[in-house]
């Protein structure tokens, strides 16, 4: 414990040099920390919002505002955030500004059910959890932008994909601690004590993260000339000619058709399972760990082989994922499905994150990223709330096809069928619209495929293991 103490303080002191490269190492190791202690809110605190509007009783437009209204709410922030930056020209003020605001966000929302009446109390849940991700994401441009600074190009895919390992292992063990702290309430009979808790520690844990935030080296800005410039409007404009504008909306597509059912997984696993917080919890929690296996292996492929390699093979995946939820309700066989889930999500939001740095300069990269995201929320928003929340409203539960009389447990398995073949569309349209930004050695996304269907990431995840306890 000593030694834990010891490695905080001489990370969060003040640095004692000037060497740009040591500070930068510094950072990337303070990053690892304050990336943890965010994986320690999510697990506590974003994981159980869904189940927290459930436990109020929120509807299907309401569940679905929740897993996507963030999403664009973030992403309208970050509009703001990169404003900011262009006017202040430092990038941890604006950081650390979102990152406390958003701590502070989770504090109101266990005392909704106590200070509010019944009718009120879904209203301001989804105000508070609006202003939390505004927070979130007014801070992101600034970040991706010095991230982008702190670590080198040869060493994204690496460096990323060992944050992202290491984060997922924390959000795992944070959410088995959730779930079990959950399930020990809720049999005692006061489950909105239990998410009192967890929405308390996230707070805390976000705090802790922003002394390791406030420590981030802030390297000097390269300020974009106004040759350089682009409005958003500029940049829908450029779709035809610009590959980085056709990569956005293509991806964006994607993540708008995953989103038709991606809000009603929660509602389907707790609502018409009848799953306990527990096993909701484990499920999640087999997801993360399934990206924790895999994501080393993609950045190692990300390195070797380029982004878009990635982008098209998980693209493939993708639309496999909700057919098994339509197809079974057994317990382990969605486990099962939750490891491919995992193991999809992984490579495709790691090449996506890096084909951006890719594909931008650093004066440009704050704002390409904020109109990337703002794009992918518009789309996200989209697919779950126009188009997933009324299909979950209006679709049977039951289907006629001849003499077939087939009996779902709700509409939502319709609505996952519907997201799969919307997603096969997508990725067919959409993939082959824009090319690899970067000297990378070609592989078929049939290569790939086998390369993951035989377990080639597993088998080198042991390994690594077998050699470490050699050693």
């Amino acid at each position: 414990m000593k030694n834990f103490f010891s490695v905080v303080r001489g990370l969060t002191a003040a640095p004692d040099t000037s060497d740009t490269a040591i500070l930068r190492q510094k950072t990337q190791r303070l990053s690892l920390w304050e990336g943890s202690f965010w994986s320690v809110m999510w697990g506590f605190g974003e994981t159980y919002i869904a189940p927290f509007a459930l436990f109020l009783g929120a509807g299907n437009l309401a569940m679905a505002f929740v897993g996507t209204g963030p999403v664009l709410t973030a992403a309208i922030a970050q509009l703001a955030g990169s404003a900011s930056l262009d006017r202040i020209g430092r990038r941890n003020p604006i950081i650390l500004t979102g990152t406390l605001i958003q701590a502070l966000a989770y504090l109101p929302l266990f005392i909704l059910p106590i200070l509010l009446p019944a009718a009120s109390q879904i209203p301001a849940l989804l105000l508070t959890i609006t202003v939390c991700f505004f927070a979130f994401g007014f801070s992101a441009p600034p970040w991706m932008s010095l991230m982008g600074d702190v670590v080198d190009q040869a060493d994204r895919g690496r460096y990323f994909s060992n944050r992202t390992r290491i984060t997922m292992s924390v959000m795992v063990v944070s959410m088995l601690l959730a779930g079990w702290i959950m399930n020990r309430w809720k049999l005692l009979g006061h489950p909105v004590v239990g998410f009192g808790f967890l929405f308390f520690i996230a707070c805390l844990a976000r705090l802790i993260g922003a002394c390791f935030m406030r420590r981030h080296y802030d390297a000097p800005i390269q300020k974009a000339q106004e040759d350089e410039y682009f409005s958003f409007l500029d940049f829908v404009r450029a779709t035809p000619r610009s590959n980085f504008a056709r990569f956005t909306f293509a991806i964006a597509l994607i993540n708008g058709t995953v989103q038709i059912s991606g809000p009603f997984f929660a509602v389907y696993m707790l609502r018409d399972l009848h799953w306990s917080y527990l096993q909701f919890t484990l499920s999640i929690s087999v997801f993360l760990l399934s990206q924790t296996l895999f994501v080393r292996w993609w950045g190692a492929l990300s390195d070797r082989h380029g982004n878009r390699s990635i982008l098209i093979a998980t693209s493939c995946i993708a639309p496999l994922l909700p057919l098994i939820w339509l197809a079974t309700s057994n317990y382990t066989v969605l486990l099962l499905g939750q490891i491919l889930s995992g193991a999809c999500w992984s490579g495709f939001t790691l090449a996506s994150s890096n084909f951006v740095y890719d594909a931008v300069s650093q004066p440009k990269r704050a704002r390409a990223f904020s109109y990337y995201n703002l794009v992918n929320g518009l789309f996200s928003v989209a697919g779950g709330v126009l188009i997933g929340a009324p299909l979950a409203e209006h679709l049977p539960s039951e289907l006629h096809i001849g003499a077939a009389h087939i009996v779902f447990r709700s509409s939502l398995p319709l609505v996952f069928l519907i997201s799969a073949v919307a997603r096969t569309l997508a990725a067919g349209i959409m993939m082959p619209s824009f090319r690899e930004v970067r000297a990378a050695e070609p592989i078929s996304t049939v290569r790939i495929l086998w390369r993951l269907g035989i377990g080639q990431p597993l088998l080198e995840t042991a390994d690594r293991f077998s050699n470490f306890w050699k050693n």
